[in-house]
This record gives C-alpha cells, sequence and structure tokens, in this order.
C-alpha cells in the first residue's frame, strides 16, 4: 500500500485561488470537468458528490448541465460562497470520512481535492464505498512523481475498487493557470506550500475516469 500523502499545505485546492481581476483560478478554468463528464458515461440526473467543492464552480456547472450535484467541503468560507451560488445540498466535513450511506452516488467528482488528502488510500477507499457498482469516479488533479518511477495515484485507485477507464496526462492547462497565479501572487510558493519547488520536480496534471468494479478495500470509517 503506498504510504501516507506528505503534507501539502498552500493554496492549491483550496478552492478559494483568486486572480488579478478577482475571478476564481483553477486549472483548465473548468473545461476539465467538461472533459470529465463527456467521457464519464454518467446519465442525466446523475447524483455527483464534489469533494472539495470550494466556492461551487462545478456544482453551478453541474446544476446547469442536468446533474443532481451535493458538495463537501472543510472551510466554512468558501462553503458559504457556493450556497450563495448553488442550490446543490452542501455539507461541512472531511472528504474522507462522509456521511452517505454505502452505494447511494452515481459519481465522485475531486477536482485539486486527492492531492489535499493525508491519506489517499483511505480517501479512495471512502469514495468507492459510497458509489453504487458501476459508478464513476472523475478525477482531475496533480500529482508527483516518485524516485522508483511507480504510478501510486494509479496502483492506490486501482487497490481502492475501481478499474480505470481514462488516464491521461493533461499538464498542459497547468501553464497558464500557473502563469496567472504568479501574475497576482508573485511566485509560486503560497501555490504549493511546504511542497514548494525543492523536490526538483515537476508535477504533472492528470485526468482519470475510473469505475466501481469491487467491494471496496477499506474506508475512513471503523
Amino acid at each position: 500500500m503506498t504510504a501516507k500523502s506528505p503534507s501539502f499545505q498552500g493554496l492549491f485546492g483550496c478552492g478559494c485561488v483568486e486572480g488579478a481581476a478577482g475571478e476564481w483560478l483553477r486549472p483548465g478554468d473548468g473545461a476539465i470537468v467538461r472533459e470529465l463528464f463527456e467521457r464519464s458515461g454518467l446519465r442525466l440526473g446523475a447524483k455527483v458528490l464534489d469533494v472539495g467543492c470550494g466556492a461551487g464552480e462545478s456544482l453551478a456547472w453541474l446544476e446547469r448541465h442536468g446533474y443532481s450535484g451535493i458538495g463537501v467541503d472543510r472551510d466554512e468560507r468558501t462553503l458559504a460562497i457556493a450556497a450563495s451560488r448553488v442550490k446543490s445540498a452542501l455539507f461541512h466535513g472531511d472528504g474522507a470520512r462522509l456521511p452517505f450511506a454505502d452505494g447511494c452516488l452515481d459519481a465522485v467528482l475531486s477536482e485539486c481535492s486527492l492531492s489535499q488528502m493525508a491519506d489517499r488510500p483511505a480517501a479512495l477507499g471512502e469514495w468507492c464505498r459510497v458509489l453504487r457498482p458501476g459508478g464513476r469516479l472523475l478525477l482531475a488533479d496533480v500529482d508527483w512523481p516518485v524516485d522508483d518511477g511507480r504510478d501510486g495515484l494509479r496502483e492506490d485507485v486501482e487497490a481502492a475498487g475501481f478499474a480505470v477507464l481514462v488516464d491521461e496526462d493533461r499538464s498542459d492547462v497547468l501553464v497558464g493557470f500557473v502563469a496567472r497565479f504568479i501574475f497576482h501572487y508573485g511566485s509560486l510558493d503560497p501555490l504549493w506550500g511546504e511542497r514548494g519547488c525543492a523536490a526538483n520536480r515537476r508535477p504533472r496534471y492528470r485526468l482519470l475516469v475510473a469505475e466501481r468494479t469491487a467491494e471496496p478495500t477499506g474506508s475512513a470509517h471503523p
């Protein structure tokens, strides 16, 4: 099993990264979410949990395009913003300890959220738990290469009970995001926090769609 993710303090994934004009900054500016759903095979009306929903950008997209959204986030400030913008049900809490029954959701959307989880395998196991058989995991996030060349992210996804359907490197979307971030904040230090650039590795941005095909191997619940 892959070790727990190291501390990843910084603004990336917090849901409240603003640009110079006050707009919300996201890799791909929402186009990645559209791609994930276009390739997911989900029916309209599908019940989708947005883990780390932030200010509700993706939930607003879900509502506009005929999906049933639910949001969860640890940050009360961003949830308050989301509540002013969307009709979706919102929950304050940990995305690795969800207040939902087994198999009650059609999809879990994680946009720049999994990399924030202290225990990636446990979070993935929890997401598998709340998905129905055949449910979809829709993931877009940074992935930091490791020295031994293993694909720890894919290994953890598959170990949690998912079959990977789509797995693409979409690091191209980071270019514009990073440029706009530096223009507003002056450097990347506030973005990556402790991870910084000291690791001498460039993060990749992964787009991944997976199907729940097995019982979860574990969850965050006792």
